[in-house]
């Protein structure tokens, strides 16, 4: 799958792209780290009317504005505002990483505290599921 990187990881700043041009609209700083390179699955719509969220859990730093393939491992259960918006955890091709306790804790830490500025915004996290649940809901957000 085509996964196209709007954080590179390790950054505390949101890049906010327009979806149909691939060009970046703006910079905005947070108060947490993304601990994952972070972006988008080309070719999908999710439920929430945006392309299927990605983590990409490598050590790498990937370039925002790039296109990277990768593989589908897992998928973390995430609503926000009551609704699904779950993501998808994948490898690099090549790569290989499991979810184990320290990626679940960093993931979880993020998404915590992702809308600490944002008082309005609910957020609750569900279970971290494996491959199979993330093939399958990557086969519903196909486009």
């Amino acid at each position: 799958m085509k996964v196209f990187i709007e954080q590179s990881g390790e950054e505390n700043t949101k890049n906010v792209f327009d979806k149909d041009t691939g060009k970046l609209l703006k910079k905005v700083l947070i108060h947490v780290t993304y601990p994952y390179p972070y972006g988008y699955i080309l070719d999908t719509l999710a439920d929430d009317g945006d392309n299927l969220d990605c983590y990409i859990l490598t050590n790498k730093k990937l370039e925002a504005e790039s296109v990277v393939e990768a593989q589908p491992v897992g998928m973390a259960e995430w609503f926000e505002g009551g609704k699904e918006d779950h993501k998808i955890l994948a490898v690099l091709d090549g790569e290989q990483c499991s979810i184990d306790a320290t990626v679940k804790s960093k993931l979880n830490e993020f998404a915590e505290h992702f809308f600490d500025n944002q008082p309005d915004k609910e957020y609750q996290s569900g279970e971290f599921l494996g491959k199979a649940a993330a093939i399958a809901l990557l086969s519903r957000s196909r486009i």
